[in-house]
């Protein structure tokens, strides 16, 4: 770098802006040039402080402590770094790291006190700065990166990384309202037959801007989009070619996702240093796995079942994005594909992409759908209320009645749909058919009943590899009092091992332990959510505290009934609840104060009232629908206040 390139990128410095054009020429000449790599540390907490950095170009990372480090800030060009170190005269408070391709423009002790130790605007400027970056720190905010690079590739012989790659384009611009490039890489011989000189990466760095931008394909309501050639320039001239359209397009493009080609060979291996964030198709995963754990860039995988070496998982986690067949999805490239996905929110192959896009902008979330026998018919009106404003549920998880209306959602039954499968079985007569009372079990029911009613709810789907959203469910081991969380097997055995409550309805073994209802010990299970990689959490607690004087068709007739016992009219009998109603309504109180307790880690709390109403009362859909719903409107502010703050780029560290 000249003299004269150093003296006008100081003078856009706002350090240097008291500073004379013969001033910075003068400490220009003192200022070294150097060039890091992505993942290099510059600088390490405890080192001594004797540099003084400018950055030209790319972005650094500031991390505090050793064992359990912490991002504290992102630093772009334009922004200085080791100041307090010098001035101290101390070591270095922070790790400094590079989180993309820098350069830095560097300045050694004895010069930086020569020029900046005893000038008054400039000791004001770092007063300013240091105080500005104490109270982001004291916040626990992290500005998001100006620009994101998401690289999308796939294993051999694969399919769908195309796919990908458009839809994730498309819909990171539609949830994070900004603008997004996608780009292609071609092979040099297939760019050539075009009809015009491609752009090829090589000549990135020398290239005009305006040049780059003629490339770049726009339409209206659509990501741009951007083809480029790879030719025989290896890795690093790979590398060094995107770094350079990344930088000059920085301003323009704050999401870029790349389809990374499968030829040349290198190209896949080169994701480590372009990538922030990586989207590879493989044929197999397990569930919450995270191949990057510790390592950068992050990779979300992607199982597209269309490929016939992929192996179906048990969809129980927001990772994998497991995308099943989908016989309408329009076949070859082309944007008839990402139209139809946009179009068509719950076909099969939509609901994966667009969690994956939400969540590589933080913005998944999970609803914790509580129990409640009747009252958990409720959550059907807070899943109508959310799906009709727009707010996403990426994943859920449910306990006892709950369950079954997690699992239907998560099977792709719409609220809609369960409206009406509950208008249809919610009579009296239904409700009574459900009591299939026992005397070979240790329960007053055997269960069987309540599978068959219920499982309409979950439409086709038998199994959880079959589920279009992650969903588990929670049941209590009666003999160690353990939450057991359940999301593998049959989903209606799920659902009837989570539904199982004690004394009521026969337990349910599950290898070698004996579950009943996961009310029992998670009522509202916020923290499986969190488990299952939510980034936002709305937990609903439908159970309500017993109101005096409500009574249900059972209590209305055992006491028609006892009226013609004389023996109740001894002592104080007649006033005192009978035994079913004394039972229900201390697991009633239980598990409504241990929802609320349950569901404090929740970002947003759902409460319908439903103190009007009791547990056996299914044949009142309606009235627990509409007061699901009412609750839910009352949340919604809440709900799109913190869906806003994610999306306008401002991370809690």
């Amino acid at each position: 770098m000249d003299l004269e390139t150093k003296v006008e990128l100081l003078a856009h410095t706002p350090l240097f802006s008291s500073f004379t054009r013969d001033e910075l020429r003068t400490v220009a000449t003192l200022f070294s040039e150097k060039s890091y790599r992505k993942g290099r540390t510059i600088f390490r907490e405890g080192d001594a402080g004797d540099t003084f950095c400018v950055v030209v170009s790319g972005e650094l990372e500031v991390w505090a402590g050793t064992e359990n480090p912490r991002l504290l800030s992102r630093l772009g060009a334009g922004e200085v770094l080791g100041e307090m170190a010098l001035l101290s005269e101390g070591r270095r408070s922070a790790t400094v790291k590079a989180a993309r391709a820098v350069k830095l423009l560097e300045l050694d002790r004895e010069s930086f006190n020569r020029f900046f130790a005893n000038n008054a605007k400039v000791l004001h400027y770092f007063s300013t700065l240091l105080t500005r970056r104490l109270a982001a720190t004291d916040r626990g905010e992290v500005t998001r990166r100006p620009t994101t690079v998401v690289t999308v590739s796939a294993l051999a012989d694969l399919k769908g990384k195309s796919l990908v790659a458009d839809a994730l384009a498309e819909l990171l611009r539609e949830y994070a309202q900004v603008e997004v490039l996608r780009v292609r890489t071609l092979p040099l011989s297939e760019a050539a037959q075009r009809g015009r000189p491609p752009l090829e990466l090589s000549d990135a760095e020398q290239v005009p801007l305006d040049r780059i931008k003629s490339e770049i394909q726009v339409r209206a309501g659509h990501a741009a989009a951007l083809d480029v050639a790879v030719g025989s320039e290896g890795p690093e001239g790979f590398v060094r070619g995107f770094e350079a359209i990344v930088a000059k397009l920085a301003e323009a493009f704050p999401y870029v996702v790349v389809d990374l080609a499968s030829r040349p060979a290198f190209l896949a291996g080169c994701k480590r240093e372009v990538a922030d964030l990586s989207v590879e198709i493989v044929d197999h995963a397990e569930p919450g796995e995270n191949p990057s754990a510790g390592d950068s860039p992050r990779v979300f995988q992607v199982i597209n079942l269309f490929n016939r070496t992929s192996l179906p998982v048990a969809v129980n986690h927001c990772e994998p994005f497991v995308i099943p067949e989908d016989p309408a999805l329009p076949p070859g490239p082309g944007p008839g594909r990402v139209a139809y996905l946009r179009a068509n929110p719950r076909a099969p192959a939509s609901p994966p992409l667009r969690r994956l896009a939400r969540k590589i902008l933080g913005m998944s979330v999970g609803v914790a759908v509580g129990g409640g026998a009747a009252f958990g018919i409720a959550h059907v009106g807070v899943l109508n209320v959310l799906e009709d404003n727009d707010i996403p549920v990426d994943l859920l998880a449910g306990a006892s009645m709950g369950s079954i209306v997690a699992l239907g959602y998560a099977a792709g039954i719409s609220p809609e749909e369960m409206l009406e499968i509950a208008a249809r079985i919610g009579t009296k007569l239904t409700t009574l058919s459900a009591l299939d009372f026992t005397l070979t079990g240790p329960g007053i029911l055997a269960g069987d009943r309540l599978t068959a009613i219920f499982s309409p709810l979950l439409g086709p789907v038998k199994r959880f590899e079959q589920l279009r959203l992650p969903c588990r469910v929670v049941a209590t081991d009666i003999e160690t009092g353990q939450r057991v969380s359940i999301g593998e097997g049959r989903v209606d055995r799920a659902f009837r091992t989570s539904c199982s409550v004690p004394v009521l309805w026969v337990p349910v073994r599950r290898g070698d332990r004996v579950l009943v209802d996961g009310s029992m010990v998670d009522p509202v299970p916020a923290e499986v959510v969190r488990e299952m990689g939510a980034d936002l959490c709305i937990a609903v607690n439908a159970v309500p505290s017993p109101r005096k004087g409500v009574s249900n068709a059972i209590t209305r007739l055992w006491h028609r009934v006892n009226a013609l016992n004389p023996l109740s009219y001894l002592g104080d009998n007649r006033r005192l609840p009978n035994t079913l109603d004394t039972f229900m309504n201390t697991i009633q109180i239980l598990q409504h104060e241990l929802g609320q307790f349950k569901a404090i880690s929740a970002d947003v709390r759902i409460t319908p009232d439903l103190s009007e109403f009791t547990w056996i009362e299914f044949y009142k859909t309606q009235g627990l629908i509409e007061r699901g719903a009412e609750a839910a409107e009352k949340a919604l502010p809440e709900i799109k206040r913190l869906l806003a703050e994610r999306r306008e780029g401002v991370v809690l560290g």
